[in-house]
């Protein structure tokens, strides 16, 4: 359902896909509003509410690995897409053992459009 780089991953328990334009704005000598739209980009805000130790390991090593842009393909209206982008702030909470593996209880990573 979700690979970076081409490493296919631990489905993500929560997927969001936001789109936002990048602009270039200014307001002329009578105060109008003028703006020009530079490229349409999208962000990917995913989510896994426990994930093994192994798992989040493997994808932080991918996402390092191919620093600072990588593709990330992802379920989207009308199908699988493909962008190329970057990585924010890797997020997780707390951790617990079970079974002798450890998981996760909640890491978040956002994938924002190059």
């Amino acid at each position: 359902m979700l690979t970076i780089a081409g490493v296919t991953i631990k489905t993500p328990s929560e997927l969001k896909i936001g789109r936002f334009d990048i602009t270039k704005s200014s307001r002329t000598g009578s105060g109008k509003m003028v703006m020009d739209i530079i490229a349409p980009k999208k962000r990917v805000d995913v989510t896994w509410k426990m994930i093994a130790d192994s798992d989040l390991e493997t994808i932080i090593n991918t996402i390092t690995a191919n620093k600072p842009f990588f593709s990330l393909e992802y379920p989207d209206a009308g199908g699988m897409v493909t962008i190329t982008c970057y990585a924010g702030d890797i997020n997780t909470s707390l951790w617990h053992t079970k079974g002798g593996v450890r998981y996760w209880s909640e890491v978040s990573i956002p994938f924002i459009e190059q």
